[in-house]
C-alpha cells in the first residue's frame, strides 16, 4: 500500500467523489419516460420475454438489458436497484479516463482526465438513468484503452491489446449501435499505425456486427428512433455543446435549455485548446489529436448522414456520448502543455470546481430534475370515477406506472367517445385554467396544487352523470409542456 504513487491515491479519491455524487441521490428522482420502458416493459417478466421486448420496443441492441435482467434479480427493478448498474458503470469508467491520459501523456493528464468524468454532469446523468448510456460510455472508453495501447510498437502485451481492443469494442457494439462512430476512428488510427496486426482485433468486430446486423435491420423497421428528425438539428448540436457541460437540463426533463450555465466551462475549454495550440509541443499535440479524433468522428460522422441525401437523421445528444470521453480526455492533455503549465492547471480546476459544484446543484434542485411523476400519482390518489389526466406526452408512461390503476394512454386517433367524471391538468410550473370550450358544460374547478416543479388543476361534473371527454380539444390545452397526452383509467367507451 506505501508503495502506491501519490496519483494512484489520488485517482482512487476522484473515484470515491465520482461514487459519492452517483450513489447519493440514485434513488431520489422518479422513473422518467425510457426508463419506464426498461423496468416495466423490458425486464417485467422473464430473460426470453426482456429479450424478444428489446426486438420490438428498442432501437438498441440487447446487452444492456440482458445484464439489467441479471442485475435486477438481486437488485430489484425499483429506482435504486435497477439504476445502480449505470452507477457502477459510470464509477467505473473514471480509472479508465485516468489509464487513457496517463497512456497519452503522463500521470497528471491522467488525474485531470479522471477529474473531469467524476464530475462531468452529463455522465453523472446517465450513471442515474436505467439506460444503456452510461455503459455505452464505459466500453467505448476501454476500447479507446486499449486502442491507444495498441498504437504503440513492440510492446511484449500488444497482442493482448488488440484482442482487447476487439472485446470491448464488441460489447460496446452490443450495447448501442452508435459506438461503431468512434470505432471508425480508431480502427483508422490503428490501421495507420500498425499495418495488419489489427486483424489481431478485427475480427472479433466483424463477427459481433455480423451478429447484430439482422437485429438492427428489424428494429428500424420499427421506426422507434424517427421522432428526433422532427427537431431542428441545429438546435440539437447546440443542444449536445450544454449537457456535455452541464448535462440534461433542457427539453429531456421539459424545459427550455439554460445556455448560460454552459458558458464558463465552454470558455474553460476553448482555453485550454488555446494553450495547445499556441504552446504545445509536437508531442503534446499528438496525444491530444488521439482522443480528439476519435470523439469528434463520433459527432462529424452521424451529422453527416443527417445532412446526406436520404439519410437517417439520429443526432441527439445522448447518441452522441460515446463523444464525450475522448473529448474530456483530450482537453485533460491540452492542460497539461508543459510551456503553461500554471496556467494549465489554474484552468484545470477552475473546471472540476465548476463541474463539481453545477454537479451538485443539479443533483439537488427540483427544477434540474426528472418531473416527479410518483408525487403527482400519490396526490391524484384513487379514483372515484372515470377519470382523465392531460399532462405531457412523455409524462404518460411514468405517470401511468405510478397510479397503479390500470391508466390506459389515449391515441390521438382514438374515435370512441368517452365519458368521465374528472379531468385533471398536470403542468410543469403553474399553467393558466384551461377555457370552458376544452372542458364541456357541467364542470368546474375544485381543486389546485403544486406537487414541487408540477402543478395540478382538478375538474369535475357538477352532477352524478357522466360528461363527454372532448379529446383533441385537450391536447392543446396549456401545460406548459412541448406537447400533451391524455391518460384515462377506471372508463370504457361510451
Amino acid at each position: 500500500m506505501r508503495n502506491r504513487s501519490r496519483a494512484f491515491w489520488i485517482v482512487v479519491g476522484l473515484t470515491a467523489l465520482g461514487a459519492g455524487l452517483r450513489f447519493a441521490t440514485l434513488g431520489v428522482q422518479a422513473y422518467h419516460h425510457d426508463e419506464i420502458v426498461t423496468a416495466s416493459r423490458v425486464l417485467r417478466v422473464g430473460f426470453g420475454h426482456a429479450m424478444d421486448a428489446v426486438g420490438f420496443s428498442e432501437s438498441a441492441p440487447p446487452l444492456y438489458y440482458a445484464l439489467a435482467w441479471l442485475w435486477t434479480q438481486v437488485a430489484g427493478t425499483g429506482e435504486w436497484g435497477l439504476r445502480s448498474l449505470s452507477a457502477v458503470a459510470g464509477v467505473a469508467t473514471i480509472p479508465v479516463a485516468y489509464l487513457i491520459g496517463r497512456e497519452l501523456r503522463g500521470e497528471r493528464a491522467g488525474v485531470i482526465a479522471a477529474a473531469l468524468v467524476a464530475v462531468n454532469p452529463m455522465l453523472l446523468w446517465y450513471s442515474q438513468e436505467a439506460r444503456a448510456y452510461s455503459l455505452l460510455a464505459l466500453f467505448c472508453a476501454l476500447a479507446l484503452l486499449y486502442c491507444v495501447r495498441a498504437m504503440e510498437s513492440e510492446r511484449p502485451e500488444e497482442k493482448r491489446d488488440f484482442i482487447l481492443w476487439g472485446v470491448f469494442s464488441a460489447l460496446a457494439l452490443a450495447t448501442h449501435y452508435f459506438a461503431v462512430f468512434p470505432l471508425l476512428a480508431e480502427i483508422l488510427l490503428l490501421a495507420r499505425r500498425r499495418g495488419r496486426a489489427i486483424l489481431r482485433g478485427l475480427w472479433i468486430i466483424g463477427l459481433a456486427a455480423l451478429l447484430l446486423a439482422p437485429l438492427a435491420y428489424h428494429q428500424m423497421s420499427y421506426g422507434h428512433a424517427e421522432w428526433i428528425g422532427k427537431f431542428s438539428l441545429g438546435h440539437r448540436l447546440g443542444e449536445t455543446a450544454i449537457t456535455f457541460t452541464i448535462g440534461e437540463i433542457g427539453d429531456i426533463i421539459g424545459r427550455a435549455e439554460q445556455v448560460g450555465p454552459a458558458l464558463v466551462p465552454l470558455a474553460l475549454i476553448a482555453v485550454a485548446f488555446v494553450l495547445l495550440v499556441w504552446r504545445g509541443s509536437r508531442e503534446e499535440r499528438r496525444g491530444a489529436a488521439i482522443p480528439l479524433l476519435v470523439g469528434m468522428t463520433a459527432i462529424a460522422i452521424p451529422l453527416l448522414l443527417a445532412l446526406g441525401p436520404g439519410g437517417k437523421d439520429f443526432v441527439l445528444s445522448r447518441n452522441l456520448l460515446p463523444a464525450l470521453v475522448p473529448l474530456l480526455v483530450a482537453v485533460a492533455v491540452a492542460l497539461t502543455v508543459e510551456r503553461a503549465r500554471r496556467l494549465g492547471t489554474a484552468v484545470a480546476v477552475l473546471l472540476v470546481v465548476y463541474s463539481f459544484g453545477f454537479s451538485v446543484h443539479a443533483s439537488t434542485d427540483p427544477e434540474l430534475q426528472r418531473p416527479d411523476w410518483e408525487e403527482v400519482a400519490k396526490h391524484l390518489g384513487e379514483r372515484d370515477g372515470p377519470r382523465a389526466t392531460v399532462t405531457w406526452v412523455i409524462g404518460e408512461a411514468p405517470l401511468r406506472y405510478y397510479l397503479s390503476t390500470g391508466a390506459i394512454q389515449l391515441k390521438a386517433s382514438e374515435g370512441y367517445d368517452w365519458l368521465v367524471r374528472e379531468i385533471t391538468f398536470v403542468s410543469i410550473g403553474e399553467a393558466p385554467p384551461p377555457p370552458a370550450r376544452l372542458l364541456g358544460p357541467g364542470f368546474r374547478e375544485t381543486s389546485h396544487e403544486e406537487v414541487g416543479e408540477l402543478f395540478i388543476r382538478r375538474y369535475r361534473v357538477s352532477g352524478p352523470e357522466l360528461a363527454p371527454l372532448r379529446l383533441r380539444g385537450l391536447r392543446h390545452a396549456q401545460t406548459n409542456f412541448r406537447n400533451n397526452g391524455v391518460l384515462l383509467d377506471g372508463v370504457g367507451p361510451g
